[in-house]
């Protein structure tokens, strides 16, 4: 390894150690009352060092946001990658990703749950972190959309679908993440039965009875 490559190694090394310092404590004490100075007492470094990668506070933020959803973006793509032909089961997969990817990133959800916003234009949710403005959920809306069309939902409204997800989604991971002493199963395990009683609140009751039958 020559010197340039080991001194960008260092800096990539050292960049990684800030953006995992600053979302710990934006996590912890929020966000509007950490400062670059607080970040660097983290990590026991001056505020010029991290200044020398990031110009503020709102620019670390940003990048934790992008590396986020580029993140969730491959475990959506990497879903859709195999096609499941059934829409529930597509829905019910995607769900599952997300659940197990926020609940292993307990600092990153609560550091979003806080500042993001979130909404509707066009039959597409966006969520807004900083100057950031996402299409997160639109893989669980294609899925909806399938379901209901192929009569594998009982309500027709995608919208009323999608909320009733999110929401009990929501609570769910802020149960796991908030409250990680109260007694579960393993968090793959959990997270199945979890959707199993969700699914079956949605699911028409004339398909879940032909694959009873079945």
């Amino acid at each position: 390894m020559t010197i340039k490559d080991r001194k960008n190694h260092d800096n990539t090394q050292l960049k990684k150690k800030i953006l995992a310092a600053a979302l710990r404590i934006f996590a912890e004490q929020g966000y509007d009352k950490i400062s670059m100075r607080k970040i660097a007492a983290r990590i026991d470094y001056s505020p010029t060092t991290i200044y020398r990668f990031f110009r503020n506070k709102e620019e670390l933020l940003t990048t934790i946001a992008l590396e986020t959803f580029k993140d969730l973006s491959a475990k959506v793509e990497k879903v859709q990658a195999k096609g499941a032909d059934h829409p529930l089961v597509l829905l019910r997969t995607l769900v599952g990703e997300y659940i197990v990817f926020c609940a292993e990133r307990p600092d990153m959800f609560r550091l979003f749950s806080d500042l993001a916003s979130f909404e509707m234009e066009g039959g597409i949710m966006y969520e807004r972190l900083g100057p950031l403005r996402q299409r997160v959920y639109q893989s669980w809306f294609q899925a909806i959309r399938r379901a209901i069309e192929s009569g594998h939902l009982e309500v027709k409204d995608e919208v009323r679908v999608f909320l009733y997800v999110w929401d009990a989604v929501s609570g769910y991971i802020e149960h796991l993440v908030n409250h990680p002493r109260v007694p579960r199963k393993p968090l793959k395990k959990d997270s199945v039965e979890f959707l199993d009683l969700l699914f079956r609140g949605i699911e028409s009751q004339k398909t879940s009875r032909k694959g009873d039958e079945s």
